[in-house]
C-alpha cells in the first residue's frame, strides 16, 4: 500500500492538493505564523511544508493530522469540505482518499461546522495494518463503529477489541491506535468530535 494518493492523471486529487495547500497557508497566515514556525510546530521540514502550500505536495493523513494539530484546527478544516446539505447520499468510494504509510486509507464523509465541530470518516484498514495516532488537541473525542471485520482500537493505555457492529467512544487527546485483527481487512466509521472553539 502506498503512503499517499497518486495524483498522476487524477484532476480530483490535484484539486484536493491545491485546496489543502491554500487552506494550510491561509490558516498559517491568519495565525501570523511563519512557514518555519509552522513546520517546526508540526515536525515537518520547511521544504515539505512549502510543497504542501504550493499544492505540489502529496501529504499522508499523518502529515495532515500533524498540521491540523499544529494549527489547532480539525482535519476537515484543512480538507476544506463545506458543510453538508440536509440530505446527502455518499456512495462507496466517494470522497477524496487520504493514504497513510501504515496502509490506512480514510475518506471524509461529513463535517459540521456548528458549535463543536464534528467529522465522520470511513476508514479501511487492510489486513495486518496498525495505525498509530498522536494525541489530538485537548477535548477531542472519537466514536468508532466497526462495519466489517475486527480491530483493536482506542487509547494506547486502554484499547479494546471490537467486531462487526461494535462501537467505542474515547477521548483521543492522548496517543491511540487502530489495528486490523485477523486475516481480513477491517472497515470502520470514525466520528471525530471537537470541542467548541474559543476566540
Amino acid at each position: 500500500m502506498v503512503a499517499t494518493v497518486d495524483h498522476s492523471g487524477d484532476s480530483g486529487a490535484q484539486e484536493l492538493a491545491d485546496r489543502v495547500g491554500r487552506l494550510v497557508r491561509a490558516e498559517r497566515e491568519r495565525q501570523r505564523l511563519s512557514a518555519s514556525a509552522l513546520a517546526e510546530r508540526a515536525g515537518l521540514s520547511r521544504t515539505i511544508l512549502g510543497k504542501i502550500e504550493a499544492g505540489d505536495g502529496n501529504p499522508s493523513i499523518s502529515t495532515l493530522w500533524r498540521l491540523s494539530k499544529a494549527l489547532s484546527v480539525s482535519l476537515g478544516d484543512l480538507l476544506g469540505e463545506p458543510d453538508a446539505p440536509r440530505t446527502r447520499v455518499i456512495r462507496t468510494g466517494d470522497g477524496d482518499p487520504i493514504g497513510d504509510p501504515s496502509g490506512m486509507v480514510a475518506r471524509l464523509l461529513h463535517a459540521a461546522g456548528r458549535e463543536g465541530r464534528s467529522e465522520v470518516f470511513a476508514i479501511d484498514l487492510p489486513a495486518g495494518t496498525r495505525r498509530e495516532s498522536q494525541a489530538h488537541y485537548a477535548g477531542v473525542e472519537e466514536l468508532i463503529v466497526i462495519t466489517k471485520g475486527r480491530a483493536e482500537v482506542g487509547r494506547d493505555d486502554d484499547p479494546a477489541t471490537l467486531a462487526t457492529g461494535d462501537a467505542m467512544w474515547f477521548a483521543s487527546d492522548v496517543p491511540h491506535h487502530y489495528a486490523a485483527l485477523g486475516s481480513g481487512a477491517c472497515h470502520l466509521l470514525c466520528w471525530m468530535l471537537y470541542p467548541p472553539t474559543t476566540t
